[in-house]
């Protein structure tokens, strides 16, 4: 069964607008605009890294072959780490990892459900037999749809919670033993402005990203004494490809029009701050959710 304003798979981070904001019967194929329209407005992507500050680390990254992903794997392995993508879609995992590998970087895409223990086991050994261990984990995938609350069925509830929080809580389960062994490391979570906007045809959805928020300060609690930080990054609504196709300009505008900063946002804004999040500099920094929105929501 499909529903209105699915975002399909578990592989990219997704934030869905209201859907009183859409159009009546909208459709992807007619709303689509292109990101080369407002190329003048997209910022480069800045990384809190130095070149080598990460070498001899492996970070694993899941969601690995959605767009937002691509920008934290390239500026993490520009820095030295070495880079594992784990993503549902086999295609999209494979070609990430092949564009970095490519570029000059070691990189393993790998497939796995992240809602699924025994698939996320099986990527970690092939990390671990790869590369040596895991130091950086970025728990990036996600899945939303938006539906109105009374109709919203179990199943669906459960795979909502199982992408954006289930995940990250088997993966950070699965990666802590060879952190704790490496002499610590660092998880960072995604979760969104919804946590706070509360939008009401996506309250599955912002039960699992609110849950995320929650479990990264329980985490913080429980991995500190072993020198691994668990942070959390919410972005905004992200101007990618996919949301670019899916939703018309007002959607974006409008989103746009309620932050401080009054322009799209777009991956490369996330960049600055996962990196930070991935090194040294945040070391002494845990348990935290920083709101990456251009001054949509304030904590």
């Amino acid at each position: 069964m499909r529903f209105p304003g699915t975002w399909w798979g578990r592989s990219s981070t997704c934030v869905q607008p209201p859907a009183t904001l859409l159009p009546a019967r909208h459709s992807l194929w007619t709303a689509g605009i292109s990101l080369t329209e407002h190329e003048e407005t997209i910022p480069n992507a800045s990384s809190a890294l130095s070149a080598g500050e990460l070498d001899g680390k492996v970070a694993v990254i899941t969601g690995g072959g959605g767009d937002i992903a691509r920008h934290y794997a390239r500026a993490i392995a520009e820095a030295g780490a070495a880079i594992a993508l784990i993503d549902i879609m086999p295609d999209k995992a494979a070609d990430a990892a092949e564009a970095l590998t490519n570029a000059g970087y070691d990189a393993l895409g790998l497939t796995a459900d992240v809602g699924n223990k025994k698939q996320l086991q099986g990527a970690v050994d092939r990390i671990i037999d790869g590369f040596g261990g895991i130091d950086i984990l970025v728990n990036n995938a996600g899945y939303a749809t938006t539906i109105d609350f009374v109709d919203i069925p179990e199943e669906e509830f459960d795979k909502v919670l199982d992408a954006n929080l289930k995940g990250a809580f088997l993966l950070s389960q699965l990666a802590v033993p060879s952190m704790k062994q490496r002499g610590g490391g660092k998880i960072v979570n995604l979760t969104s402005t919804v946590s706070r906007t509360g939008p009401g045809d996506l309250v599955h959805y912002v039960a699992a990203k609110s849950g995320i928020i929650g479990m990264t300060r329980a985490l913080a609690r429980a991995l500190g004494p072993f020198n691994i930080t668990v942070n959390a990054l919410a972005p905004g609504m992200v101007a990618t490809e996919p949301i670019t196709a899916l939703y018309p300009t007002e959607v974006l505008d409008r989103s746009a029009a309620g932050r401080a900063i009054q322009r799209w946002e777009y991956a490369e804004d996330l960049v600055g701050t996962l990196t930070f999040l991935c090194s040294p500099a945040s070391d002494f920094m845990t348990g935290q959710t920083i709101f990456v929105d251009g001054g949509h929501v304030f904590d």
